[in-house]
């Protein structure tokens, strides 16, 4: 049995299949693994994102390091 193409022909004008390709090409952009900011809302959301993830990686550097000195002090403080 033979496979069925299901594509539309191309024509000399603009038909079904010029469509989709400009669909297509339209979903493209320089990278296809990056994504593509379409408007100032989606960069400022993306900054948004990227910053308050910073902020919890701070806060959790910051809290191991009170922990290694309040470890550091109390195992002074219990051995003096």
């Amino acid at each position: 049995m033979a496979d069925q193409d299901n594509t539309p022909a191309h024509s000399q004008g603009y038909g079904a299949a010029e469509h989709s390709d400009d669909t297509r090409q339209a979903q493209h952009s320089q990278a296809n693994d990056v994504p593509t900011d379409v408007n100032l809302n989606a960069v400022v959301a993306r900054e948004q994102a990227g910053t308050f993830a910073l902020m919890g990686k701070n806060f959790e550097a910051n809290a191991d390091r009170r922990n290694k000195v309040a470890d550091f002090v109390f195992q002074k403080l219990a051995a003096g």
